[in-house]
């Protein structure tokens, strides 16, 4: 089941197990059923909801990805505020005035109108080269975080569909319940069974009458919870899609291939570009600055004018970016090590991940090959004895109770394989392609 191309279909009616991919297997009386009635119609005909859908809405609309644009945005003001250098100064010296004897006044003044700059051409690019280097992370982040929305949404429309299964079947059992009393009432009458059985079945019927009511506020509030992944007020929407279906698996090398791939991994990469960029920076920024200038000088008593040119430069060397600098590398180093340790715990948990999925396709084709066929067989066999006299009350309800047990096993294990086919996706980073 994959995110961007899973196609859910309409839940077909049968009485058989039917196997996946052509294996031939029989299917438990109406086990993944279209479910009509499992939340109230609107006067319009409900929307079609399916899981692509689902996702679309929630990486569309959910405000948790709106504010990276404002982040991006708020990093695109930084990349423009560091490109502009320091201003260039103007400066008017007037020496020679004020003074005694032939300084007296203004008669034998100089005046110098001289303008400076600093070359920073350098450390300008590099500013902004570092401020780009950071920006990416929020490209990153997002990415991150859609692939958590759209796992969550697909992990909820999942649970929903299931629930709705659940309640299905509930609502079988308690319709099978409701059918063991009315037998029992009519041996009852007819002297053929104690009263005590008919109390029993009676508890029976009220027990699966709590566990629908149960499983329909359950239901009701995954809805809720799938809906307000993207905000939606309208509950009339009806899911789509078909649970009978294994996850098709690409092979082991690849999945631990596409593990490198890991958003977070990339952020590690990023932070730690981000990290030598800094420090490129900071070994520029304590390089001495060269100040130039240049200046038209007049001289009063002659009425004459001149050029005038200096340059100034720091002397020493810089060490107030050592410190910077060392804090830096200590960043860089742990951000590596950082990312070796977590493709170490990435690396395990697909391994195990893997593991649960091929347990879970182990235990559908038990259950479909084996048990339920066993079970349909057991009770049909159970119900025909128990009619005939040659069954106890309680044995026949106990088999009729493995096989609804198993039904629910099965949804279960489907349940688990969906679930788990889509962390997988969300750990591998291949659930949405942006």
């Amino acid at each position: 089941m994959n995110l961007r191309s899973f196609s859910l279909q309409k839940i077909p009616i049968t009485n058989r197990f039917v196997r996946p991919f052509g294996l031939s297997v029989v299917v438990f009386t109406a086990m993944f059923l279209t479910v009509s009635a499992v939340h109230a119609q609107s006067e319009s005909e409900p929307t079609l909801l399916s899981l692509e859908k689902a996702v679309r809405l929630t990486l569309e609309q959910h405000p948790q990805l709106g504010a990276f644009l404002h982040q991006r945005e708020a990093y695109q003001g930084l990349v423009e505020q560091v490109s502009v250098g320091q201003r260039p100064s103007i400066g008017l010296t007037i020496e020679d005035f004020g003074g005694g004897g032939d300084y007296n006044g203004f008669d034998s003044a100089q005046s110098t109108l001289s303008i400076s700059w600093v070359m920073q051409g350098a450390r300008i690019d590099q500013r902004i080269q570092a401020a780009q280097v950071t920006a990416t992370q929020v490209d990153i982040q997002r990415q991150i975080k859609a692939l958590d929305l759209s796992a969550q949404t697909a992990r909820l429309f999942i649970q929903a569909l299931v629930e709705e299964q659940r309640l299905t079947l509930a609502r079988q059992a308690q319709q099978q319940a409701r059918n063991t009393v009315a037998a029992l009432k009519k041996r009852v009458d007819a002297g053929k069974s104690p009263e005590f059985q008919r109390l029993q079945a009676e508890v029976e019927l009220a027990q699966r009458e709590l566990e629908a009511e149960d499983l329909q506020h359950v239901l009701t509030s995954t809805r809720y919870q799938l809906r307000a992944q993207w905000g939606g007020e309208r509950n009339d929407f009806r899911l789509v899609g078909e649970l009978l279906t294994i996850p098709t698996l690409s092979s082991v090398e690849q999945q631990f291939d596409q593990l490198k791939e890991n958003p977070t991994l990339t952020l590690l990469a990023t932070q730690q570009r981000i990290a030598e960029s800094e420090i490129e920076l900071a070994r520029i920024e304590a390089k001495p600055q060269w100040q130039f200038s240049v200046g038209v000088r007049r001289f009063e008593a002659s009425n004459d004018f001149g050029m005038v040119a200096g340059v100034s430069v720091p002397l020493g060397k810089d060490r107030s970016s050592a410190g910077k600098i060392r804090s830096l590398l200590a960043r860089q180093a742990e951000f590596a090590s950082e990312s070796e340790a977590l493709q170490r715990q990435l690396d395990t948990q697909l391994y195990v991940l893997l593991q649960e999925i091929k347990h879970s396709h182990h235990v559908i084709e038990t259950l479909q090959k084996r048990i339920i066929p066993a079970l349909n067989t057991a009770n049909s066999q159970a119900t025909h004895a128990y009619e005939t006299g040659k069954l106890g009350y309680q044995q026949w309800v106990i088999l009729l109770n493995k096989k609804l047990g198993a039904q629910q096993d099965l949804l279960s294990a489907f349940e688990a394989i969906h679930l788990q086919h889509i962390e997988l996706q969300r750990l591998t980073g291949t659930t949405l392609t942006f």
